[in-house]
């Protein structure tokens, strides 16, 4: 009998995990949720082109993060949205932290080098073990 009870919440919790989403499935951000414009447009040939997308699922469905560049917030992405942000090549810092909703205040971050005229994707994804991830997929 434990066994299976066992077996059932493992299950369960599998079937909560977040699956990414495919980018020209995704929704955009909405205006209202970008805290800096001048991110959204190119506005030099070496500017960097910076996608995260952040996965869809029950888990974490409820929950609005905050990404910071630099410690500067840019935009708040939901559960099945996609970001785009233009970056001059340079060193930053990627901070992602639950910003409201039904969530526990969590945060990861990531370092990167840009290069000039470079397209970099990241995945935003909350597993079943709840450990925020922000993950360079290209």
């Amino acid at each position: 009998m434990k066994k299976n009870i066992f077996l059932a919440l493992v299950l369960g919790l599998v079937g909560c995990s977040t699956a990414p989403v495919v980018p020209n499935t995704a929704k955009p951000i909405p205006n209202e949720r970008v805290y800096n414009q001048n991110y959204l447009k190119k506005q030099t040939p070496e500017q960097a082109k910076v996608t995260f997308s952040r996965d869809k699922g029950f888990l974490g469905s409820g929950c609005t993060h905050d990404m910071y560049v630099n410690n500067e917030k840019v935009f708040s992405i939901r559960s099945n949205e996609i970001a785009t942000i233009y970056l001059e090549p340079k060193y930053y810092i990627f901070r992602l932290e639950t910003g409201g909703g039904m969530c526990p205040n969590i945060a990861t971050s990531q370092e990167t080098e840009v290069k000039p005229g470079a397209e970099i994707e990241y995945r935003i994804l909350l597993p079943s073990d709840f450990n925020l991830r922000l993950t360079r997929m290209k």
